[in-house]
């Protein structure tokens, strides 16, 4: 996978593919559509899906023709969590923004060309947007991600953005509202995104910054009952309040 690269071990790359391609899905999915995914011959998911399923990081589903990740991946992740000192130190500024607002609030940080949800305080109201920790969305599909693009120096952003815009074009979505919302975010200090991801579900983030680690403080939104006027007023205010007192 990594041409001229001696060290590099391609069996291995190929499995850890494997597991994030089920990581992002919502769903069982099978070795054909994992093929699709990942880029690899049918035979070859086959082998390593067998291979996962034997050591215990997935398991087969309903008639066996589909995957999904059992409870023992969780033990790649979680001593990485445990070592986040900014999630322990967002926790409070979560439950402030929870118990202000009634919304989930939740804490993300950068995944490759992801954001991940590393910690969530759930929102009491009745049409809170529920996220679970360890979630995953595209970045420039979602408020934390663009909060997370935005936050980076300037090359670099640039590079990221590129490569986001690339992977926009080829799944056929247009760079327009990405590129807005971008600009948004780095005129105004937050970022705002509605229906990009899912119809229906919006977020406002914002970037911070703790001990040489970057993150974004993210509150998402059923659209159908939150403005983008309440968005980009009271929610973007309360998020950049948290985010000062760090």
């Amino acid at each position: 996978m990594v041409q001229g690269d001696r060290q590099f071990v391609d069996a291995l790359a190929r499995g850890l593919a494997i597991l994030e391609c089920l990581s992002r899905s919502h769903q069982p999915i099978g070795n054909r559509a994992i093929s699709d995914a990942v880029g690899l011959a049918p035979s070859t998911v086959s082998r390593l899906t067998h291979t996962l399923s034997v050591l215990g990081y997935i398991r087969p589903t309903g008639t066996g023709r589909a995957y999904e990740l059992t409870p023992k991946s969780l033990t790649l992740g979680y001593p990485v969590l445990a070592g986040l000192n900014l999630r322990d130190r967002a926790r409070p500024h979560l439950e402030a923004l929870s118990r202000k607002t009634g919304e989930t609030a939740a804490l993300a940080i950068r995944d490759g060309m992801y954001c991940t949800f590393v910690a969530v305080v759930q929102g009491t109201n009745m049409v809170s947007v529920r996220l679970a920790t360890g979630g995953r969305l595209r970045m420039q599909v979602s408020a934390a991600g663009i909060a997370l693009i935005a936050a980076l120096p300037v090359q670099e952003r640039r590079a990221l953005a590129g490569r986001l815009r690339a992977d926009l074009t080829r799944r056929g979505e247009s760079t327009e509202e990405f590129d807005s919302a971008l600009d948004a975010c780095l005129a105004n200090g937050f970022a705002t995104i509605r229906n990009s991801w899912k119809e229906g579900i919006g977020g406002v983030a914002v970037p911070i910054s703790f001990q040489d680690e970057t993150a974004a403080l993210t509150i998402p939104v059923a659209t159908g009952s939150v403005s983008e006027a309440q968005m980009r007023g009271e929610i973007a205010e309360l998020l950049m309040h948290e985010a000062n007192a760090f």
